[in-house]
């Protein structure tokens, strides 16, 4: 049965069929951009002042399912398809990468409108200083690395790993795990991150002024910050059950960790 399975998928990836491999546009103007898509998103940021949509994602941070996703990219060419239009049902592929883009106002919104079957995860880059909102739908998770915007993510199953970011970040996840590294703390807005059944772990430059408050329902709460006397092995149960509540450096920008079931990880740099 388990081959049966394996080799069904493998068909279904073998009959998708690619657009180009790659996009790109002027964000001149654009001050957000708004991505809907039901796959794996790395998003990086770049040299010049291009934003590029890339097959394919960086896989030192692949889970299993993207390995796969990679290790496939290039299968599936259709000569019967050449000099014709793919159609969706979802909307109009004005791109050639199997999206659609609208202009509104300085937001930008893609649309990815290829089913998960077709789409292998892709490559994200962007300008510095643009903010960004993403949902990934049922199974895609998140890479962004080197980012100083404005953060909006949202995940179901995927995990959720930004690393050397800023904020401001809302980011939620329904079962994968999130993962941030800040470089700084943006001090201008809250910074919100959530999961029901996921494990939160935050890492904190030292210096980071803050009001913390953390809650899970089912998990412990850990942190070698000074918000509770420290054990010896330096990072302490602080809390289980409850709200905790502290101030790093005599307090500053908001920050919230929310998780139902799993620990939530407060880390210093």
């Amino acid at each position: 049965m388990k081959r049966i399975c394996i080799s069904t998928m493998a068909l279904l990836f073998s009959l998708a069929v690619w657009a180009q491999k790659e996009y790109k546009m002027s964000t001149s103007g654009i001050k957000k951009v708004v991505l809907e898509t039901n796959t794996t998103v790395d998003v990086k940021i770049g040299s010049g002042s291009e934003l590029t949509l890339e097959n394919g994602v960086d896989c030192e941070n692949c889970d299993e399912h993207d390995h796969y996703y990679n290790d496939h990219e290039d299968e599936g060419e259709d000569d019967r398809a050449k000099g014709l239009t793919a159609l969706y049902a979802g909307g109009t592929d004005n791109t050639g990468f199997g999206m659609s883009s609208e202009r509104d106002g300085s937001t930008l919104r893609l649309k990815d409108l290829k089913p998960f079957t077709q789409r292998y995860g892709f490559t994200l880059t962007l300008p510095k200083g643009i903010d960004l909102s993403i949902d990934c739908g049922n199974l895609g998770s998140i890479n962004v690395t080197d980012f100083s915007a404005e953060l909006e993510i949202e995940s179901n199953v995927g995990h959720v790993n930004l690393k050397n970011v800023t904020g401001p970040i809302t980011a939620s996840s329904s079962t994968g795990n999130i993962d941030v590294v800040f470089t700084s703390v943006n001090q201008s807005a809250p910074i919100s991150i959530s999961t029901s059944t996921g494990a939160i772990d935050v890492s904190l430059p030292a210096n980071t002024k803050a009001d913390i408050e953390m809650k899970t329902t089912m998990g412990d709460v850990y942190s070698n910050f000074d918000l509770v006397p420290k054990r010896d092995d330096g990072l302490e149960v602080v809390g289980a059950n409850r709200k905790i509540k502290g101030q790093l450096n005599n307090g500053g920008v908001d920050i919230r960790l929310v998780s139902s079931v799993g620990n939530i990880y407060l880390r210093k740099k």
